[in-house]
């Protein structure tokens, strides 16, 4: 099964419209969340969320198309080709806090990864064959 990265909403919309998943450069060149950014290859999913006290909204649902960086100023981008753009919201789900505070880490919730497997237009649910 694919990794599944969650976005925060609030940083997603630019994303959404051009086609990437960005990150921006510290202040010396480097890619910030380096540990989570590696580790996305192609064909992972990532997808787009908002939590709110009514439970977890699901906005867009992509899969990463290469597993090379598009260089922007400032950022680090990675092709997404977006599948599903919707609004579907969680009540169960077991959202732990992100200690961290980042807008991008991997989901770990089981629930979760089940509701964007099934948001997933069939052809990408289903794994490839060799």
């Amino acid at each position: 099964m694919a990794t599944i990265f969650g976005i925060e909403e609030s940083e997603a919309r630019e994303f959404i419209d051009k086609s990437v998943l960005c990150l921006p450069r510290s202040s010396i060149g480097m890619t910030d969340l380096h540990g989570t950014v590696a580790p996305i290859k192609s064909e992972d999913i990532v997808f787009v969320k908002h939590v709110t006290p009514n439970g977890l909204n699901i906005r867009a649902v992509g899969v990463v198309r290469s597993d090379f960086p598009i260089d922007r100023p400032g950022r680090v981008c990675m092709p997404i080709e977006w599948v599903w753009k919707g609004n579907r919201t969680l009540v169960h789900f077991e959202e732990g806090q992100n200690l961290r505070n980042d807008a991008l880490y991997e989901e770990h919730d089981i629930l979760v990864q089940r509701e964007i497997i099934n948001i997933l237009p069939e052809e990408f649910q289903t794994a490839h064959e060799w």
